[in-house]
This record gives C-alpha cells, structure tokens and sequence, in this order.
C-alpha cells in the first residue's frame, strides 16, 4: 500500500548513488523514483503531478542541476526541491535557493549524507504540508468573508427596502391625512387633521433621511431640522410670517431624530396657531450642540403663554412635547419675555454617534431665513422679477442656500452657483446682473481668478469676494477695481449688506433701512 507514502523523484547522473538513496527512503516510507537526467526528470514531472518532493543533484551530463530547478519553477504546481551538490563552498547551493530550492544538501562520501539528506526532504515535505494548510485556511477564510459580505449587503438591501418602504407608508398616510382635511367642512376638524398629517411628516422625514443615507446610525441636526422648518413653512395656512433656523452641524443618533422632529413640528405649528393673534411675527427655530448637551429652542414675539398654563394644557400638541421630552430623558423650559413674546427650550443629552469623523464645529454655523414667501399676489410675484439680481457663487450647499435666503429677504433677487463652471453659464444666461459674490476656495478654480475674469468682461460689474485667507492671498488684479470688496468669512449679513451698498447695490423692493432693521448681525 502506497497510498500514504510519499513518492520522491531522485534525479542524479550516479546511478550507483541513486540505488543507495532508493533502498536507504523505501526503507524509511518512502516511495522512490530514481532518473539520471535533468530533462527527464522535468518530462517526469510534467506529464504527471504524483511527484511529492524531487531531491536534483548539481552535476550532470546534459544540463546542470540550476537549470533543471528553473525549468521545475515553470510547472504550474512545482513540487519542493532539495538540492544535492557535491561543491564544497555555498555559492552553488546560495544560487539554488535563490532560484527556488527548499533546502540543499552537501553531497560526500560520508554516511551522514543519507541522514542529512533524508531529514532535508522531511522538511521539505513539512514546509509544502505548511503551505498548503496556510492556502486552505486563507481560502476558507475568503469564502467566509465574502459570504458574509454579500449576507451583509443582502441585509443593507432589506434594512434599506424596509426603510423605504415605511417611509412610503408614512407618506401615504400624510397625504391621505391632508386630502381628508382639505375636504372637511368642519374648519376645527380639518385643523385637527391637518396638524395629524404634519406630525406624520415630521416623522416620514426622518426615515426618508435614512434609507437615502449611506449610515443610518446617525442625522445631521442642521440638515434635518432645515428640510423639516422648510416643510412646515410650505404647508403653513397663512403668509406673511418669517421662519427663522438657526444650527449647529451635528450629529445625533437616529433614535433622537424622531422625537426631536416631533418636538419642533409641534411648537412651531402652535406659534403659527396662537403667538400672533391680530397679525403677524417671526418665529425662530436654534438647535446647537455643547459637548454631549444639545439644546433645542422654538421662540417667537407674540403674546406670551403661563409656564404652569401651558403644561396643564389638554391640547395634543403639548402633551405630545411633554411625551417626548420625558423618551428624550431631557429638560423643558418655559420661558415668557417681560416685552413679548415665548422662548421654549429643550435640553438633552446625546453622545456624538460617529465620533472617528471629522469634529464639528459647536458654534453656530449656519442661518436660514424664509420670509414673506407664503400666500403671494401677482403684485408680488412682478415685484421680485423686477428685484436687482445678485449672483452667488459658493461650493457649501447649506451656507449659498442661508446667504441667499438673507439676500431675498433684504429684497434681492438671488441666482445661485456652486463653482465656476456653474458660475460661468448663469453668466450667459443672465447679462444684466447686478453685482457678484464670489467665495475664494471653489472646486474647480480660485474665485478671485474667477472675479477677475468677470471683470474683463464687464468692468463696472460690482463684486465681493467672499474669503477666510488674508487679503495678500488673493491675486493684486482683484483689488485694484474701484467697484470690488472684499468680505470676510464667516458671511456677516449686515456686513453683506453694507457692501453691496457701497457699491451702489440694494434690494428693489425693500427699502435698505427697512431690509437692515430686521436683520441682527450673525455668523453664518
């Protein structure tokens, strides 16, 4: 029985030598082919892969023993080779395990040479044993991993379609609740319902943020509570009031999103309800970050409400903040100016989700201010296509879209770019603009290059280069017109304003004192 014996190729010129050797590893469990030639041994080795090991001896008639381990290393699987030399010295035995060889053995007439040489093709065997279980167990490994990628990604795919599919369900059941307020004749009922179908959407909001996200373990606050400020000013039934949002770029663990979501939906939709009674009045949405505390603040200028009155009250929208404040483990505070006005603020706790990204800033960063853009007459609508046009060329979405909604509120008209290309095709779509405002770092060019470039082409074109660099950064050719500014980043709205006037520009269709008196100076 040979079926566990290891079969070695004995290649040698010395027959005699060869005899020995077979009898001296048949003896020891081997199973021993012995051929003289070196271009034998490698057809031997090609038309079969039987072969365990092959000891090759140095010297022979047609070819040395190198080029014989040279013409083995080209077999697809190449069985380990002892190499047998006669040389004293190291070189021969150096180049061949150079060119491959497992180990070597000095070849003499001594009797340790069957010893040496059998122990060297038991640690060839052992080295391959190695090998192979190392390859077997790398492979398995692979196969492992890659079904545990393509199970995870299976399951990314199922979280991601049942997300989708609870947000379509949620935004089936606003819709449904919305329809079914517009066709009630009853106004308390319908209100009753329209408020419903605003909560649903607050938290259809939340989830349509997360299966389009590529992690769901974590909201961008200032992202959302800006789409959710958007949406409520869209379904507001009257015009004429100012949504003011103020935030932080922060994070925050999914789990707070809804309930947070909740919160501002219904103190906003009870200061549309009941701050401004005869009239109308801003109403300011602030959510930032300190540390681990996040505070989230709904205040307006109307009539004020009692602490204690408020808290009692047996309407849903309060219960349902108290609801939510106690899921949230946080703190409500009630707080009624001494001129006007209620300032509700929520405080809570909340770790940074993703801490290994990049820190964020706590300060405030980032200002929107949607104005009088509810309930319009065509008087209004002719008003703002007759308003100058400005063009802003900022690469940060959320900071062009908060510029931009300052600048329409002070009664300009607003196009907006974010880089130069961008920049350049709204330049030969609109010919008559009013002046430029430029950020210094854009994506695809240096906006003081871009400014210069406009104003070889229009000369009298007011520009303000919007930068956060000293201003012996920005190319000489920039400053020296009459009619560019240069802005310092943070943008400042009053100091935007101031500019733009300087220049000789101002809002159309709001008088500048008018437009700066309801503006306070703020970081962006």
């Amino acid at each position: 029985m040979t079926e566990n014996r290891s079969r070695l190729l004995y290649i040698d010129d010395d027959l005699g030598l060869g005899r020995l050797v077979q009898k001296e590893l048949e003896r020891n469990g081997f199973v021993v082919e012995v051929l003289t030639s070196g271009k034998a041994g490698y057809e031997r080795l090609r038309s079969s892969a039987d072969v365990d090991v092959v000891a090759l001896d140095h010297h022979m008639p047609d070819q040395v023993g190198l080029d014989t381990l040279a013409m083995i290393a080209t077999l697809p699987k190449p069985p380990p080779v002892v190499y047998v030399t006669g040389e004293s010295e190291g070189r021969i035995a150096v180049a061949a395990l150079k060119a491959g060889a497992t180990d070597y053995v000095i070849k003499d007439a001594s009797p340790e040479f069957l010893t040496l040489l059998r122990a060297a093709i038991e640690g060839a065997l052992e080295t391959r044993r190695q090998s192979f279980l190392r390859e077997r167990a790398e492979a398995e490994m692979r196969e492992a991993r890659d079904r545990f990628e393509a199970l995870a990604n299976e399951r990314a795919v199922l979280i991601h379609e049942v997300n989708h599919r609870v947000s379509n369900s949620l935004q089936l059941v606003a819709s449904l609740l919305q329809v079914q307020s517009t066709a009630q004749s009853d106004r308390r009922l319908a209100q009753t319902l329209l408020d419903a179908y605003k909560r649903v959407a607050a938290v259809a909001r939340v989830h349509k943020r997360l299966y389009t996200s590529a992690n769901v373990r974590f909201v961008d606050l200032a992202d959302y509570l800006c789409g959710l400020v958007e949406d409520l000013r869209q379904s507001a039934d009257r015009g004429g009031r100012s949504l003011q949002f103020l935030a932080s770029q922060t994070r925050i663990g999914t789990d707070f999103a809804i309930p947070i979501g909740l919160i501002v939906t219904e103190l906003v939709i009870n200061s549309l309800k009941y701050a401004y009674p005869t009239g109308d009045g801003p109403i300011r949405v602030k959510a930032e970050r300190n540390g681990d505390l996040i505070t989230v603040q709904v205040e307006d200028d109307g009539i004020g409400v009692d602490e204690a009155a408020w808290r009692k009250s047996k309407g849903m929208g309060s219960k349902i903040v108290l609801a939510m404040v106690e899921k949230l483990e946080g703190a409500l505070n009630v707080e009624t100016r001494t001129r006007a006005g209620t300032c509700i603020t929520i405080t809570f706790k909340s770790a940074d989700p993703a801490p290994e990204l990049d820190g964020v800033d706590d300060t405030l960063t980032s200002v929107l201010v949607i104005a009088d853009s509810l309930g319009r007459s065509d008087d209004i609508t002719e008003t703002m296509e007759s308003r100058k046009i400005l063009l802003l060329v900022e690469d940060d979405p959320l900071m062009r879209m908060v510029v931009a909604g300052n600048l329409e509120a002070a009664g300009f008209r607003v196009e907006e770019a974010g880089s130069g290309a961008e920049a350049r095709a709204v330049w030969q779509k609109i010919p008559d603009l009013a002046a430029v405002i430029v950020d210094l770092g854009l994506p695809d060019c240096r906006g003081d290059l871009l400014a210069i470039e406009f104003r070889a082409l229009a000369p009298h074109l007011p520009i303000v280069l919007a930068t956060g660099y000293d201003e012996k950064a920005v190319a000489p050719g920039f400053a020296g017109s009459r009619l560019s500014r240069i802005l310092p980043k943070p943008y400042d709205d009053l100091a935007l304003i101031d500019l733009l006037e300087t220049l000789g520009v101002s809002g159309s269709s709001i008088p500048p004192a008018q437009a700066k008196a309801g503006f306070a100076p703020r970081a962006v």
